[in-house]
């Protein structure tokens, strides 16, 4: 029986190649410092403590998404220099956590993002569009993302 009730929870996978060396998009990705350049929703990034990112490193953004303003809290949660990174965090009754990886291939590499999210009050009453809208911004952050690193060559 085919149902559109939001779940408990919503995943997410994106993926985008990027003319670039695994080293470079690593590197740039995996710090949360570098997010407000290419996800539009991020204005600014908070680290504890301050300095190179690492496992246990706590990241707080500010952010709007649908017209709230959040300040989510993540923790590094697994880095693997040039391979993968994993969070996990929450902010009030929204809670995710999300790996990334990369893999070098012929032309650049290929980074590939799960996210995991959970949530609750009003987006858990808005499921629906919250996902669409949540999918469709990760997907032109892909792109700004792209263009970004791409212009670096």
């Amino acid at each position: 029986m085919a149902t559109n009730a939001w779940r408990s929870y919503e995943r997410f996978l994106h993926s985008i190649e990027i003319l670039r060396p695994v080293e470079a998009v690593f590197a740039f990705v995996s710090d949360p410092r570098q997010l407000p350049q290419w996800q539009a929703a991020i204005q600014e990034v908070r680290m504890t403590p301050d300095g190179p990112p690492a496992v246990g490193t706590r990241v707080t953004q500010v952010l709007s998404f649908l017209g709230v303003k959040l300040e989510p809290t993540a923790e590094i949660t697994a880095l693997e220099p040039n391979r993968s990174f994993s969070f996990k965090g929450a902010s009030g009754k929204l809670s995710v956590e999300g790996t990334s990886r990369f893999e070098a291939t012929g032309e650049g590499t290929r980074l590939s993002s799960t996210f995991q999210m959970e949530p609750g009050g009003l987006f858990k009453v808005a499921g629906p569009v919250f996902a669409s809208q949540l999918k469709k911004q990760g997907e032109a952050d892909l792109q700004r993302l792209k263009a970004l690193l791409e212009a670096q060559t």
